[in-house]
């Protein structure tokens, strides 16, 4: 009978840490940020993020304000920082894609994917430049090392 008794007790444990995690689960379905890039929902360019970070490096890095800068050619700069902690590095790769005035590739095509490794807690610069003076836009794709 003790045993029995013992059983009813977790039950209702058991069925608050599901309920918990379910909501935990869904919870980060509910940031739309999160979904634009990956429902098919229709976002204006003018709204998409110019910085995207591919799966779960979004949790570890953090992104500051990009410094663009219109020389000859458009030059951006994407300061970047892990948030692990010390003793974890990460290595990941980038690339900038610049567009045109109409919003198409600007002339000399996306950037190659360049490898960075990233040491925790200390900010990292993220560079590209365009190839031609056509460029108006920017995107800066960034994704664990491949």
């Amino acid at each position: 009978m003790h045993n029995n008794h013992s059983r009813h007790r977790t039950r209702p444990l058991f069925a608050a840490a599901a309920a918990l995690f379910a909501g935990a689960s869904l919870e980060g379905c509910a940031n739309p940020a999160q979904r634009t890039p990956f429902t098919g929902v229709y976002a204006p360019m003018q709204q998409y993020p110019n910085v995207t970070v591919a799966g779960e490096l979004s949790r570890f890095l953090a992104v500051d304000q990009p410094v663009v800068e219109h020389d000859d050619v458009m030059k951006v700069t994407v300061p970047v920082r892990l948030l692990s902690d010390p003793g974890y590095s990460s290595n990941i790769q980038y690339r900038f894609l610049f567009q045109n005035a109409s919003g198409a590739p600007a002339r000399g095509g996306a950037m190659n994917w360049r490898f960075v490794n990233l040491p925790p807690r200390n900010q990292v610069f993220l560079t590209g430049n365009a190839m031609d003076t056509d460029a108006v836009d920017w995107r800066c794709e960034v994704r664990l090392a491949k």
